[in-house]
């Protein structure tokens, strides 16, 4: 019966795991590589993700380079479950990248020149510019800054 008892609860796990969404995990700055560029990815400010629906992850060295790799079809869109970038106020902590904002400025040095950061919201992103004076954008913007 205590067999019986422990198979049913980790049948349950097993079940409730499996059907969860895939999500990011946390990038491994300074061994991880650019899935599109393969440079280190070691700056905290700017790393990025992508999930795909299978739950395989792509790690990148900036949003500009995760959106060419994923505009250039390296793999079908249909197959990307979510977007992940860096805030830029707290290193190494991952936004979803639809939703965060972005401000693009020359104060701003990303790995791969576009000189663009993501933050977790309009307020944060209208705090850092501020500092360093730019322009808010919006992840499709920022798709279109890559695309140009």
């Amino acid at each position: 019966m205590k067999t019986l008892i422990i198979s049913s609860v980790l049948a349950c796990v097993l079940l409730v795991t499996s059907c969860s969404d895939p999500e990011p995990r946390n990038i491994a700055y300074g061994s991880d590589q650019c899935a599109s560029c393969r440079m280190g990815v070691t700056d905290q400010k700017f790393g990025a993700e992508i999930v795909s629906t299978t739950g395989k992850i792509y790690t990148f060295d900036s949003p500009e380079c995760m959106i060419e790799w994923a505009e250039g079809g390296s793999i079908p869109k249909t197959d990307i479950h979510s977007y992940w970038v860096t805030d830029f106020l707290q290193p190494g902590s991952l936004i979803e990248a639809r939703t965060a904002c972005y401000l693009e400025s020359e104060m701003i040095h990303s790995p791969m020149g576009l000189n663009v950061a993501a933050f977790r919201d309009q307020h944060a992103c209208e705090r850092a510019r501020v500092n360093f004076v730019g322009t808010v954008r919006t992840f499709d913007d920022v798709s279109h800054l890559v695309n140009d």
